[in-house]
């Protein structure tokens, strides 16, 4: 494989990230029980499954066909893409009463209680909105689980805190702090989910 099919591997990844990135805007968060959802996209549970299943029949037909000692690595490559598909599937994010909540598909749980909440911070290149604690927990709604800005703006009006915004540059980085006011936090919730009105 030539240049030409690395470059056109890379694209392929880009855009498919970027698809499932664009499409936690358009999936809206539920509500039940006195608390909001945000679990990840349906894309992102699809592509979540297909890679699994796909990397899984790769390791098992690899095991099977590839009888050469110099290729014993290959089936353990599908095996660490399988387990790379489990790990990096996001966690559910909750925001109740008390704080905020992220459960992992292994059941690990975290919960960051509203008086405990430390810190708000934004990245702008990579749309990541992380909460942290005062004793370093964070809870990261990273753009692959549903309604940004939702979540967004519930965070920052119960917390009431300024939000330090990262903006990344070319050879550093610029972090400017942005207060919380009534009125902003309706108007950031339509600028981080795209809705123009």
């Amino acid at each position: 494989m030539g240049a030409l099919g690395h470059l056109l591997t890379v694209a392929v990844v880009t855009i498919v990230l970027r698809w499932l990135w664009k499409s936690s805007i358009f999936e809206p968060a539920k509500f039940e029980a006195g608390r909001h959802l945000f679990p990840p996209t349906r894309l992102t549970r699809i592509l979540t499954l297909v890679g699994g299943v796909f990397f899984t029949v790769l390791f098992v037909w690899s095991r099977l066909a590839l009888r050469q000692p110099a290729d014993w690595w290959v089936p353990w490559l599908f095996l660490g893409f399988v387990a790379l598909a489990l790990f990096a599937y996001p966690p559910v994010l909750s925001i109740e009463v008390d704080g905020i909540g992220s459960h992992s598909w292994f059941g690990r749980k975290k919960k960051i209680r509203w008086e405990d909440v430390a810190s708000l911070h934004f990245n702008s290149g990579n749309r990541q909105f992380i909460v942290r604690a005062r004793d370093g927990r964070q809870i990261a709604h990273a753009g692959f689980n549903a309604d940004p800005g939702l979540f967004q703006s519930e965070v920052r009006r119960r917390t009431r805190l300024p939000l330090k915004v990262t903006q990344p540059g070319t050879w550093k980085s610029e972090t400017f702090e942005v207060p919380y006011e009534e009125f902003e936090g309706e108007e950031l919730s339509e600028e981080v989910s795209g809705d123009p009105s």
